[in-house]
């Protein structure tokens, strides 16, 4: 229990647990759209007020002495940033916010679902202060599209593209300044075994990792338009 392995009976067992929590939070909140919008709205919000706690939780333990790793601990991982659009998402319905948690957090967040950076099994504070804001960030993002009717534009798609490119031009300076590997643009490699591998040396596989960003989120847009296109024949 104090170690993890990816594709693991406890990988298996996290991804259980987290598609269960994920399919009947959307249930439930499609009930009570269709029946109490009040406590639809309310769960919402309740689901926000946790978002918050969480990310509190993963951002303040890890600069405990205890569990304090300059590599990992500053909150400058991409999920850092998408975990605090998922509150503001909930709260506010802010556009721009649920563009972040939509592409950033099924597009690109969901790599840590199926290939996690992380050594620590159950029984280390380190496996919670992973799988939580994870299961909070690509969680929220399905939640967002099938229980609250998001729907991404092109607008959308460019705030996310925008924002990420931005992300990279100020995490690689910070990276090769400390040696450190933030946003995994950095020169080391992960942890774990994960896609970063099959991308080629460093710094080409900084392009190649942008590159895909944008096909990855590019593809999440495709269904949407289809289904635009269609209900415009129709």
């Amino acid at each position: 229990m104090d170690t993890f392995r990816p594709f693991s009976t406890t990988h298996a067992a996290v991804l259980l647990v987290f598609a269960a929590t994920v399919t009947t939070l959307v249930v439930l909140r499609r009930r009570r759209e269709r029946g109490h919008p009040v406590r639809a709205a309310r769960l919402d919000r309740s689901l926000g007020v946790v978002a918050v706690l969480v990310w509190l939780f993963a951002t303040f333990v890890q600069f405990l002495p205890t569990y304090y790793d300059r590599a990992s601990s500053l909150p400058l991982q991409l999920c850092d940033f998408t975990i605090i659009a998922v509150p503001l998402a909930l709260f506010t319905g802010w556009r721009p916010a649920r563009a972040i948690v939509y592409f950033w957090g099924i597009g690109l967040s969901t790599q840590g679902l199926i290939t996690p950076d992380l050594n620590g099994g159950p029984a280390t504070m380190r496996f919670w202060f992973f799988w939580a804001p994870h299961f909070v960030i690509v969680g929220g993002a399905l939640y967002d599209v099938a229980a609250r009717g998001y729907r991404p534009t092109w607008r959308d798609f460019r705030v996310a593209t925008v924002a990420g490119v931005v992300y990279a031009a100020l995490v690689l300076p910070f990276n090769l300044l400390t040696d450190l590997n933030y946003g995994y643009v950095g020169e080391s490699a992960p942890g774990q075994p994960s896609l970063v591998d099959a991308l080629g040396p460093w710094p080409g596989r900084v392009g190649v990792m942008l590159t895909l960003g944008v096909v990855v989120m590019t593809l999440l847009m495709v269904p949407w338009e289809i289904l635009r296109r269609r209900g415009a024949t129709e």
